[in-house]
């Protein structure tokens, strides 16, 4: 064998020997071996992990920076890095999402695209940056003499360490820029020959610095406890860990030994050899690396072992990416094309301004600039849609706190404005394919995006919650819905605004002519693109698919729970596209037809033993289920006060707690969702229960075709509601109810005695109570009303002439004086209520037939903000209610009072408790209702969280659902089954004789 042979066989050894060494000093560095290492019973062992990482920071720039000292690099040898780094990421991100979808995030995406400015990896961030200084670096040290620049590179060390106080933290890209340093170290290490002695001193040294490394950060430690312990210190005052910091000079020097350790290998590595070593410091850095890769099990039993595996496994995927690289990346025209353009550029000015040029000759062709110019228009109005629902440029990004809107946006969703705006430009790119004309649908859709979210600001000002896709159909109600936001003055804004937009159409048409963008076959392939856009939302809420992976990478997350906050976060657009296909309940595991029928006989039995001590048959009863619209008790507003001597406004209603069933309803609603809980007490299911935020009388029942409510056990039964009876799709679900009659304005059914109080535009609660009289009388059989005021809906204009609590009112929550006015309009027509309640009772006390009234406040006014709710959550969600049967019904077996379980109960306890106060019998569904109210706390949706329910006690506390009984958890489940059968499932208990109303 020749020398020259030999000589090349050594070398060649050399350096893929330090490559296979440096792969697995990066490799084991994947995992976090610091928090196992802490709990070593060896003290010195304990910090070696984040030695070892600070000394790599030093010693992968400083290789980097030896193998480029040679010569003065071109400015395409940092692009060469960033691209290997950019491929890498993106196989790297592709394979973590494919196994583990649930991690797809916008950030992710952007730690593809924007790797150093998201710190995707510090350490190749320092070695982007050194490649691209290296030229200024290679001529300041050809400036100075080797004495000099080691004396200004000793100097920077010992600086950087004394300035930072040891507390330099490597957690974003900015602080790489610091590996400029160690990249400078390793270049004039490169061209210095080290001699064996030499090599021998720095190999010392580094040693002894481990050691007093290791020693000094354990007594150090030591010492910041016992300064701790003693109050001599406090947890910020210094850094006991300041030895091991990467500014360290020990570190510096651990990393000096190394090198020239290693220095024989160093000198035999070429430039493309580093090309390998960069998907290694991507696997080492990479966001979750560490979850990710131990997360690979392969049946060992041993931790260590499937490490050493996962280790192994990936350098060979290293080794095979590298050669991948090597072969097809450089060869890829865009890449080869800026490399080219990089390398010819002799100055960092020549390069920007040569980029520069051809983004400006990019720009300039007239279909590009147009389509930037509309996506940057259309960001900017998605943008604008997101600040049109905040609350003073402020978002409630929990129902605790708020933050500027701007800042918040720009800095966390960034993903959502993006999807908002490509939904946008689908819209904008439909309209464009019909009209041909630029301008003209441009300007509609802005006009639609703008009008779309002040209407939703509209509501949410009026109401707490945005505009749902169920809700559409309200447009039918154009005059109602008109006459809360203005009337006649705000229809003539719209049509002037409407007049202004169609002007500024025909003027940008004629003035501004812009070309058609591509033919229309091109155009035609996008509009049938965006129209497949707009099918997406149908995916958004299915767990697991695409869709929702790929809805949720753009951060569009909503609680539906929360509605205020929701379309903050989500904006107008995004949150109504949330709602369009809904998931409302889990299916059971179990849920089945033969299991609903075991259900049935389960329940029936339990009813057999209540109709035991039962004697009378609800049918031949009159029951009223009162929703009374926006009805607290005054005295439970947070904080209020009212004037020394001010008279009880409800005086009459606090009489009854002595004589009659009374308590606290649990809401599911604030401000807003009259319906749910009329939905709740009309069939005895839970809000709580349903996995999403929704309105079950237009998003559940008109699923069926019959939908049973306790109204199905009469003969006859019947709503009234002295306003419009469209709303909420009540004419259409009482349909589906087999009530008898509605009676609303505008119906067959004339509303009698109608009467307004003040200025207000609704008609009182004497009307509702008039109109229900009327209805109680006109059968003399039992029957079921359900009977709906509106006296006490927002908004309170102050619409009470003499208002007698105006000036009497005070508290925290209501120091603005404009809410002080609408409390005191409020309360008193809560007052109005109390007579109006007061003259009804007196008069069914009078009828010769059996009648109960169950009255309930369905929700808070909408006055004071509903982020106090998070302070105040089972205060600001109960209202008032009360069950009252008549003196005749008291004669004929009812009770006058329930004396358990009626503190705080939910809208969904309304049936049994009726059923118990008028000594009704049961069915196997209301037995069912009985067990759920005798025997589990009172169940609502959560108020603290975005999912699940909420149980609270008799004392007004939350109880934590893991301390239920296994019987009690059996009974939520039987429960929840029978809820999901007729909510989301197929109805089988609907055709079981007997399950929901009495055999006949």
């Amino acid at each position: 064998m020749s020398e020259q042979t030999q000589s090349r066989k050594i070398h060649s050894l050399l350096k893929y020997g330090f490559l296979l060494l440096a792969a697995l000093v990066l490799l084991l560095q994947m995992f976090n071996f610091k928090s196992s290492m802490l709990k070593s019973s060896i003290t010195y062992l304990r910090h070696l992990p984040p030695i070892v990482e600070s000394a790599t920071y030093w010693f992968i720039p400083m290789v980097f920076g030896a193998v480029y000292s040679k010569r003065k690099l071109r400015f395409n040898e940092g692009f060469r890095a960033w691209a290997i780094m950019e491929v890498t990421l993106l196989a790297y991100y592709l394979v973590f999402f494919i196994s583990k979808p649930w991690h797809l995030n916008a950030w992710r995406f952007w730690g593809i695209l924007f790797p150093i400015l998201t710190s995707t990896s510090v350490l190749m961030t320092g070695v982007v940056f050194g490649l691209l200084v290296q030229p200024v670096i290679y001529d300041w040290q050809e400036k100075f003499s080797k004495k000099q620049s080691l004396i200004i590179l000793i100097a920077l060390t010992l600086l950087v360490f004394t300035l930072s106080a040891g507390t330099y933290e490597m957690n974003y890209s900015i602080y790489g820029l610091y590996l400029a340093l160690p990249f400078a170290w390793g270049m004039f290490l490169g061209k210095v020959d080290f001699s064996a002695k030499q090599t021998v001193i720095f190999i010392v040294a580094g040693i002894l610095s481990l050691g007093l490394v290791i020693v000094g950060v354990a007594g150090f430690n030591a010492v910041y406890w016992s300064q701790i312990m003693s109050w001599r210190a406090n947890p910020s005052s210094w850094n006991y860990q300041f030895l091991l910091n990467v500014t360290s000079p020990f570190i510096f020097i651990i990393a000096l030994a190394a090198f020239a350790f290693a220095r024989p290998a160093i000198k035999a590595l070429e430039a493309k050899d580093l090309d390998f070593l960069v998907p290694l410091i991507i696997f080492m850095q990479a966001p979750d690396a560490n979850s990710f890769m131990s997360s690979f099990k392969y049946g060992t039993g041993s931790r260590q072992l499937n490490r050493m595996i996962t280790i192994l496994i990936m350098l060979v995927i290293a080794i095979a990416w590298h050669w991948l690289i090597e072969r097809y990346l450089w060869r890829f025209k865009p890449v080869k094309r800026i490399n080219r353009f990089l390398y010819e550029s002799k100055s960092f000015g020549a390069a920007a301004e040569g980029a520069f040029n051809r983004l400006w000759g990019w720009m300039k062709y007239h279909h590009h600039r147009t389509n930037l110019l509309t996506w940057t228009f259309f960001f900017i109005l998605s943008f604008a849609s997101f600040l049109v629902e905040s609350d003073n440029m402020r978002i409630q990004i929990t129902t605790a706190s708020n933050v500027n809107a701007v800042v918040w946006l720009v800095g966390t969703k960034l993903g959502a404005l993006i999807l908002t705006t490509i939904f946008i430009d689908a819209f904008f790119t439909i309209l464009y394919f019909v009209t041909t004309r630029y301008w003209v649908s441009l300007i509609t859709t802005s006009t639609v995006v703008i009008a779309w979210a002040v209407a939703n600001k509209i509501k949410l000002d009026l109401r707490g919650e945005p505009i749902y896709p169920s809700e559409l159909s309200e447009v039918t109600n154009a005059d109602s819905l008109l006459s809360m936001i203005g009337g006649q003055k705000t229809l003539i804004m719209i049509l002037l605004a409407l007049a202004a937009v169609i002007a500024l159409m025909v003027f940008c048409e004629v003035k501004f002519k812009v070309k058609k963008r591509g033919n229309w076959k091109r155009r035609g392939m996008w509009a049938l693109a965006s129209l497949a856009l707009f099918m997406t939302p149908k995916w958004f809420n299915h767990q697991g698919s695409a869709i929702y992976r790929l809805n949720r990478a753009f951060d569009n997350k909503q609680s539906f729970r929360n509605p205020e906050r929701d379309i903050q976060i989500n904006g107008p657009i995004l949150n109504f596209l949330n709602y369009i296909d809904l998931q409302i309940m889990d299916k059971p595991s179990n849920y089945s037809k033969s299991q609903i029928q075991k259900l049935y006989e389960k329940y029936q039995k339990v009813a057999d033993q209540i109709n035991k001590t039962r004697t009378n048959d609800l049918s031949k009863q009159t029951v009223i289920f009162n929703l009374s619209e926006s009805f607290i008790d005054p005295y439970t507003f947070p904080t209020i006060k009212f004037a020394k001597g001010t008279k009880d406004p409800i005086s009459y209603i606090h009489s009854l707690k002595k004589t009659t069933t009374y308590g606290s309803m649990l809401s599911a609603g604030y401000g807003g969702g009259t319906a749910n809980m009329e939905w709740e007490s009309l069939t005895g299911f839970n809000m709580g229960s349903f996995s999403t935020t929704l309105t079950p009388y237009v998003q559940v029942v008109p699923q069926y075709q019959y939908y049973p409510t306790i109204g199905a056990n009469f003969n006859y039964s019947s709503a009234v509601h002295p306003f419009i009876g469209t709303y909420y799709s009540r004419i259409e679900d009482y349909k589906r109810f087999k009530f008898n009659k509605f009676v609303y304005l505008g119906s067959k059914y004339k509303i009698v005695d109608q009467k307004k109080l003040g200025t207000s535009s609704y008609n009182s609660d004497f009307t509702t109570y008039a109109n229900g009289l009327r209805q109680i009388n006109s059968r003399k059989s039992g029957q079921f009303i359900n009977l709906i005021s509106i006296q006490n809906h927002m908004p309170y204009n102050n619409w009470y002439p003499k208002n007698y609590y105006a000036g009497k009112i005070s508290g925290d929550l209501f120091d603005d004086g404009s809410i002080r006015t609408q409390v005191a309009t409020y309360i008193m027509g809560t007052h109005y209520t109390d007579q109006a309640v007061k003259k009804f009772i007196k008069q069914i006390d009078k009828i010769k037939k059996p009648i109960t009234l169950v009255f309930y406040g369905d929700h808070y006014p909408s006055i004071v903000s509903q982020s106090y709710t998070s302070k105040y959550p089972v205060q600001m969600h109960s209202t008032r209610y009360f069950i009252y049967s008549n003196k005749y019904a008291r004669q004929h077996g009812a009770k006058a009072k329930l004396t358990s379980k009626t503190n705080y109960v939910n809208t969904s306890d309304f049936i049994a408790m009726m059923l118990e106060q008028t000594n009704s019998k049961v069915t196997a569904y209301q037995a069912l209702l009985t067990e759920v109210h005798k025997k589990l706390p009172a169940l609502t949706i959560s108020y603290s969280d975005d999912t699940g329910f909420t149980l609270v006690d008799q004392k007004g506390k939350e109880v934590d659902p893991k301390t239920l009984t296994s019987s009690q958890q059996a009974l939520l489940k039987d429960y929840e089954m029978i809820q999901y059968d007729m909510t989301a499932g197929s109805a089988y208990a609907v055709k079981i004789k007997g399950f929901y109303t009495m055999k006949k």
